[in-house]
Protein backbone atom coordinates (compact mmCIF):
# COMPACT_ATOMS: atom_id res chain seq x y z
CA UNK A 1 0.00 0.00 0.00
CA UNK A 2 1.37 3.29 -0.62
CA UNK A 3 2.33 6.51 0.93
CA UNK A 4 -0.07 9.64 -0.40
CA UNK A 5 1.10 13.18 -0.02
CA UNK A 6 -0.86 16.10 -0.38
CA UNK A 7 0.15 20.22 -0.11
CA UNK A 8 0.51 20.43 3.48
CA UNK A 9 0.13 16.26 4.27
CA UNK A 10 1.54 12.68 4.40
CA UNK A 11 -0.70 9.99 4.44
CA UNK A 12 1.22 6.54 5.63
CA UNK A 13 1.46 3.36 7.78
CA UNK A 14 2.00 4.06 11.32
CA UNK A 15 5.87 3.22 12.47
CA UNK A 16 6.42 3.03 16.10
CA UNK A 17 8.28 5.68 16.04
CA UNK A 18 5.10 8.17 16.36
CA UNK A 19 4.41 6.32 19.91
CA UNK A 20 4.96 9.97 22.03
CA UNK A 21 3.44 11.86 19.35
CA UNK A 22 0.39 9.41 19.05
CA UNK A 23 -0.14 9.56 22.98
CA UNK A 24 -0.40 13.24 22.89
CA UNK A 25 -3.10 13.32 20.47
CA UNK A 26 -5.05 10.87 21.93
CA UNK A 27 -4.61 12.26 25.49
CA UNK A 28 -3.45 15.84 25.29
CA UNK A 29 -6.75 17.05 25.08
CA UNK A 30 -8.44 14.91 28.35
CA UNK A 31 -8.25 14.68 31.89
CA UNK A 32 -5.76 11.60 31.59
CA UNK A 33 -3.09 14.07 30.35
CA UNK A 34 -3.83 17.28 32.36
CA UNK A 35 -0.50 18.73 33.92
CA UNK A 36 1.28 14.94 35.54
CA UNK A 37 2.52 16.41 39.05
CA UNK A 38 2.66 13.60 40.51
CA UNK A 39 3.62 10.15 41.23
CA UNK A 40 -0.19 9.06 40.32
CA UNK A 41 0.15 10.74 37.31
CA UNK A 42 3.40 9.42 35.62
CA UNK A 43 2.09 6.38 36.16
CA UNK A 44 -1.29 7.37 34.49
CA UNK A 45 1.12 8.72 31.35
CA UNK A 46 3.39 5.63 31.35
CA UNK A 47 0.43 3.55 30.91
CA UNK A 48 -0.83 5.55 28.39
CA UNK A 49 2.03 5.54 26.08
CA UNK A 50 2.00 1.78 26.59
CA UNK A 51 -1.47 1.76 25.53
CA UNK A 52 -0.66 4.24 22.49
CA UNK A 53 2.16 1.73 21.36
CA UNK A 54 -0.40 -1.51 21.80
CA UNK A 55 -2.67 0.99 19.22
CA UNK A 56 0.42 1.73 16.89
CA UNK A 57 1.37 -2.47 16.56
CA UNK A 58 -1.99 -3.21 15.97
CA UNK A 59 -2.12 -0.35 13.19
CA UNK A 60 1.18 -1.56 11.50
CA UNK A 61 -0.21 -4.99 11.59
CA UNK A 62 -3.85 -4.10 10.18
CA UNK A 63 -2.51 -1.85 7.60
CA UNK A 64 -2.70 -4.59 5.02
CA UNK A 65 -5.74 -6.02 5.37
CA UNK A 66 -9.29 -4.44 4.08
CA UNK A 67 -9.03 -2.14 7.48
CA UNK A 68 -5.80 -0.40 7.12
CA UNK A 69 -5.12 2.82 9.29
CA UNK A 70 -3.04 5.19 7.92
CA UNK A 71 -1.59 8.09 9.69
CA UNK A 72 -2.22 11.69 8.78
CA UNK A 73 1.44 13.99 8.94
CA UNK A 74 1.58 17.69 8.40
CA UNK A 75 4.22 17.97 5.85
CA UNK A 76 6.20 20.70 6.90
CA UNK A 77 6.32 19.78 11.27
CA UNK A 78 6.77 15.91 10.64
CA UNK A 79 3.97 15.98 13.56
CA UNK A 80 1.37 13.44 13.82
CA UNK A 81 -1.86 15.31 13.77
CA UNK A 82 -4.57 12.88 12.86
CA UNK A 83 -5.39 9.08 11.71
CA UNK A 84 -7.71 7.48 9.20
CA UNK A 85 -9.53 4.38 9.81
CA UNK A 86 -11.47 1.97 7.47
CA UNK A 87 -13.93 0.07 9.68
CA UNK A 88 -17.31 -2.37 8.92
CA UNK A 89 -15.76 -2.97 5.30
CA UNK A 90 -18.34 -5.01 3.53
CA UNK A 91 -17.57 -7.24 0.16
CA UNK A 92 -21.22 -8.56 -0.14
CA UNK A 93 -22.43 -4.71 0.16
CA UNK A 94 -19.22 -3.14 -1.75
CA UNK A 95 -19.30 -0.44 1.09
CA UNK A 96 -17.27 0.35 3.97
CA UNK A 97 -16.91 2.98 7.05
CA UNK A 98 -14.54 5.64 7.83
CA UNK A 99 -14.05 7.48 10.77
CA UNK A 100 -10.94 9.50 11.55
CA UNK A 101 -9.36 11.38 14.40
CA UNK A 102 -7.72 14.90 14.27
CA UNK A 103 -6.14 17.44 16.25
CA UNK A 104 -7.50 20.30 17.76
CA UNK A 105 -5.84 23.28 15.98
CA UNK A 106 -5.72 21.58 12.56
CA UNK A 107 -9.96 21.82 12.83
CA UNK A 108 -9.98 24.51 10.95
CA UNK A 109 -7.43 23.82 8.14
CA UNK A 110 -7.82 21.88 5.17
CA UNK A 111 -5.67 19.04 6.18
CA UNK A 112 -8.27 16.61 6.81
CA UNK A 113 -10.17 17.47 4.41
CA UNK A 114 -7.12 16.72 1.65
CA UNK A 115 -6.09 13.26 3.78
CA UNK A 116 -9.54 11.58 3.14
CA UNK A 117 -9.78 12.85 -0.09
CA UNK A 118 -7.01 11.11 -0.76
CA UNK A 119 -8.30 7.81 1.21
CA UNK A 120 -11.56 7.97 -0.51
CA UNK A 121 -9.85 8.22 -4.10
CA UNK A 122 -7.62 4.75 -2.96
CA UNK A 123 -10.93 3.01 -1.87
CA UNK A 124 -13.23 3.83 -5.03
CA UNK A 125 -9.98 3.32 -7.54
CA UNK A 126 -8.66 0.19 -6.17
CA UNK A 127 -11.06 -1.22 -3.52
CA UNK A 128 -14.23 -2.85 -4.48
CA UNK A 129 -15.64 0.00 -3.17
CA UNK A 130 -19.21 1.32 -4.10
CA UNK A 131 -19.95 3.25 -0.65
CA UNK A 132 -18.61 4.91 2.07
CA UNK A 133 -20.03 6.02 5.41
CA UNK A 134 -19.09 8.55 7.84
CA UNK A 135 -21.05 8.93 11.08
CA UNK A 136 -20.21 10.75 14.14
CA UNK A 137 -21.92 12.08 17.60
CA UNK A 138 -23.55 15.69 16.85
CA UNK A 139 -21.96 17.60 19.76
CA UNK A 140 -19.02 16.36 17.63
CA UNK A 141 -19.70 19.81 15.74
CA UNK A 142 -16.83 20.22 13.72
CA UNK A 143 -17.18 16.67 11.61
CA UNK A 144 -19.79 17.56 9.51
CA UNK A 145 -17.46 20.74 8.28
CA UNK A 146 -15.05 18.46 7.00
CA UNK A 147 -17.66 16.32 5.19
CA UNK A 148 -19.41 18.74 3.27
CA UNK A 149 -16.28 20.13 1.97
CA UNK A 150 -15.86 16.39 0.55
CA UNK A 151 -19.32 16.28 -0.66
CA UNK A 152 -20.99 13.81 1.53
CA UNK A 153 -24.45 13.81 2.22
CA UNK A 154 -25.97 13.88 5.21
CA UNK A 155 -28.64 10.59 5.47
CA UNK A 156 -30.14 10.67 9.04
CA UNK A 157 -29.75 11.82 12.23
CA UNK A 158 -30.37 9.06 14.43
CA UNK A 159 -31.93 10.65 17.65
CA UNK A 160 -30.18 9.48 21.45
CA UNK A 161 -29.13 6.61 19.62
CA UNK A 162 -25.85 5.92 21.22
CA UNK A 163 -23.65 6.13 24.38
CA UNK A 164 -20.65 8.41 23.43
CA UNK A 165 -17.67 7.06 24.99
CA UNK A 166 -16.44 10.58 26.19
CA UNK A 167 -19.04 11.99 27.67
CA UNK A 168 -20.94 8.55 28.70
CA UNK A 169 -24.32 10.25 27.70
CA UNK A 170 -26.75 9.29 25.25
CA UNK A 171 -26.02 11.38 22.27
CA UNK A 172 -27.38 12.01 18.44
CA UNK A 173 -25.53 10.04 15.62
CA UNK A 174 -25.12 11.86 12.55
CA UNK A 175 -24.65 9.34 9.59
CA UNK A 176 -22.70 10.97 6.16
CA UNK A 177 -22.48 8.78 3.35
CA UNK A 178 -21.14 9.29 -0.86
CA UNK A 179 -20.85 6.74 -3.56
CA UNK A 180 -18.52 5.94 -6.08
CA UNK A 181 -19.99 8.35 -8.62
CA UNK A 182 -20.73 11.44 -6.62
CA UNK A 183 -17.14 11.16 -5.27
CA UNK A 184 -15.83 11.30 -8.58
CA UNK A 185 -18.01 14.14 -9.94
CA UNK A 186 -17.85 16.15 -6.62
CA UNK A 187 -16.19 19.54 -7.03
CA UNK A 188 -13.53 18.70 -4.05
CA UNK A 189 -12.10 15.68 -6.05
CA UNK A 190 -11.89 17.82 -9.57
CA UNK A 191 -9.97 20.70 -7.94
CA UNK A 192 -7.99 18.06 -5.92
CA UNK A 193 -7.17 16.12 -9.20
CA UNK A 194 -6.38 19.65 -11.23
CA UNK A 195 -4.22 20.14 -8.30
CA UNK A 196 -2.35 17.09 -9.16
CA UNK A 197 -1.98 17.42 -12.73
CA UNK A 198 0.13 21.03 -12.58
CA UNK A 199 2.28 19.47 -9.85
CA UNK A 200 3.22 16.94 -12.41
CA UNK A 201 3.96 19.69 -15.08
CA UNK A 202 6.03 21.54 -12.71
CA UNK A 203 7.81 18.04 -12.22
CA UNK A 204 8.37 17.36 -16.25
Amino acid sequence: MKTFKTDNVIVRRFQMRDAEQLNLLLYNNSNVAAEFNNDANVEDEMENLKKTKLVIKSAINEYYTDEPVWAVENKWSKKIIGYIRVCNYSVKNKMCNISWVVSNEYWDDSFMKDALTKIFNFLFSKKNIELIECSYYQQDNNSNMVLDKIGMTKEAVLRDRRVNEKTHKKENFVIYSISKDEFFNSENYKLSANRRIKYLKRKI
